[in-house]
């Protein structure tokens, strides 16, 4: 009979730690049977060393998330001065003061065929087509709508959507989540780490409480690695070559939302050496200059970022950033399992951080092992984080390697980066013939066709032909369904509320209104609805 798991230590706070200490304690404890095993989880972090916290935009997999660890959506969107996000805006990624859009959505079906094959015809037939109108959210983010009415239940909207959040005070709000389900949470640093003779952890010596035991080592230490590489040697896997940016400055600026509204979405502008953040939270927005330390030196982009954010940000203090791009060759070696910076890193044009602690701890209590450590759960997962790091480094990789622009050296070397990954330059061949369906590609987990869609063709990479079949199809349906989608956001900005409007009813906790508004009393027993 095998011994299950019992110890749980965890090195390393912020979002990554605090988030898998609440995962784990809630599905191995708070959610266990009273005769399941006992499994005590202690998570141990240094006062000295602050987190990175630079990434405060997520995309909608969270709300899930969020909901299986039973966090009331109104008590933490207050407590960490979160707005909904809708979608990505892309600024002067073609160099001509050019937009173009990434919601959260998908496109219907016309015909049996997505509606993106349609889009292309219209474009290849008509110049002028505008190939945002096929989104029925950018109006509405326009015109600063929530996605929400405040009738819906936690977790649930009128449109599919994200949120911009203040990291620091998320990882401050599931620390006292996590304790309260039972975690011990142990303020100090972690000196040395003891190995046993056939290189597993033992224990972890700290400062002022001795060594600390566990079977199973959580390694949330950010971007040192303290136990997947520097105690365990575990080899990093750099993608410098494919992405260039590894180093960002922050700067946090007042707003004034009541005057100015909220943008329900992120703003991604190119400047000259890599693009600008722009996150609007309640009573404040974030802002970033992610650049490449090839082409910028910290003072010229920090220089270049204040004269892009202007007066307002003159006396504001910025933080740098230096950011480690790519990820540990395993990020289960042994008895430990990386999460978050400790395994790897991408730059966050599409909001992945968060996302990539998700799934890290969501694979493991897939994957979850006893004290056998059995590497068949061990390989399995290794295998499936590869994936998501892989993905997503080549969706991102895609933002730039399509880039035609020669204004900076930072962008003409992109144009003319030979390094792409050979899972990328399979698709890009296959998105030259038709629009993308990704079925038959073995790399798919996050990204659907429709964010492929939006990134081709806002670069305006298209197929260079309609698809054959629609020569034998009536096109008139695909016509009445792209009437239908403005029609449909039509209605939408005619209900919903303002973003600013919601969120001031939230944090004052009159969310009443709107329901009474809109004929509802009280809010149903919560349910999670994706749209």
């Amino acid at each position: 009979m095998t011994k299950p798991i019992t110890k749980i230590t965890i090195v390393g706070g912020g979002t990554a730690g605090w988030l898998s200490a609440l995962y784990l304690i809630t599905f191995l404890d708070y959610k266990a049977g009273p005769d399941k095993p006992k499994c005590n989880i202690t998570l141990i972090e240094s006062s000295d060393i602050p987190t990175v916290g630079v990434g405060e935009a997520t995309i909608q997999n969270v709300r899930e998330t969020f909901k299986s660890l039973d966090l009331d959506e109104t008590e933490w969107m207050t407590r960490c001065n979160a707005t909904f996000k809708i979608a990505i805006k892309f600024v002067n990624w073609l160099g001509k003061n050019d937009v173009f859009w990434h919601p959260f959505n998908e496109l219907p079906e016309v015909n049996g065929l997505d509606l993106s094959h349609y889009v292309v015809d219209k474009k290849l037939n008509n110049p002028d087509f505008d190939l945002q109108s096929y989104h029925k959210e950018v109006p509405i983010c326009l015109a600063q709508k929530s996605p929400k009415l405040g009738t819906e239940d936690d977790y649930k909207g009128k449109l599919d959507y994200g949120y911009h959040l203040d990291a620091g005070l998320l990882a401050t709000y599931l620390r006292e989540k996590a304790i309260s389900r039972g975690v011990n949470h142990i303020v100090d640093k972690v000196q040395d780490v003891n190995l046993t003779e056939q290189g597993f952890i033992k224990s972890l010596k700290t400062e002022n409480h001795g060594d600390i035991e566990g079977e199973l080592f959580i390694d949330c230490s950010g971007f040192r690695g303290l136990l997947i590489n520097q105690a365990l040697g575990e080899p990093f896997t750099s993608y410098a070559d494919s992405l260039f940016c590894d180093r960002a400055i922050a700067i946090a600026l007042p707003t004034d939302d009541e005057k100015d509204g909220i943008n329900p979405y992120t703003t991604a502008t190119t400047l000259s050496a890599g693009w600008s953040w722009h996150t609007p939270l309640y009573g404040r927005s974030g802002n970033g200059y992610v650049y490449s330390s090839q082409f910028l030196e910290p003072e010229q982009a920090e220089t270049e970022f204040r004269n892009f954010l202007g007066e307002k940000a003159s006396n504001v203090p910025a933080r740098h950033l230096k950011m480690r791009i790519g990820k540990n060759r395993n990020a289960w070696v042994k008895n430990c399992v990386s999460i978050g910076l400790s395994t790897g890193f991408i730059e966050p044009l599409e909001s992945t951080g968060i996302y990539l602690i998700e799934m890290g701890i969501q694979t493991l209590i897939s994957c979850f092992p006893d004290q056998t450590f059995n590497p068949i759960f061990r390989n399995q997962y290794n295998r499936r984080i590869t994936k998501f790091y892989e993905e997503i480094r080549d969706f991102i990789v895609l933002h730039y390697c399509l880039s035609q622009r020669e204004d900076t050296p930072f962008w003409k070397a992109n144009k003319n980066n030979s390094a792409i990954p050979e899972s990328l330059q399979e698709k890009l061949e296959y998105f030259q013939v038709m629009s993308p369906n990704l079925d038959g590609f073995e790399t798919h987990l996050l990204f659907e066709d429709y964010s492929y869609f939006c990134i081709l063709s806002g670069k305006e990479y298209l197929p260079k032909n309609s698809l054959p079949i629609l020569k034998y199809l009536d096109v008139k349906e695909a016509d009445k369904t792209l009437e239908n989608i403005i029609i449909d956001a039509q209605k939408m900005q005619s209900i919903l509320p303002k973003h600013y409007d919601y969120l001031k009813e939230l944090h004052q906790g009159k969310l009443e209104n709107f329901r009474l508004l809109f004929g509802q009393k009280s809010r149903k027993p919560s349910a999670l609805v994706t749209k």
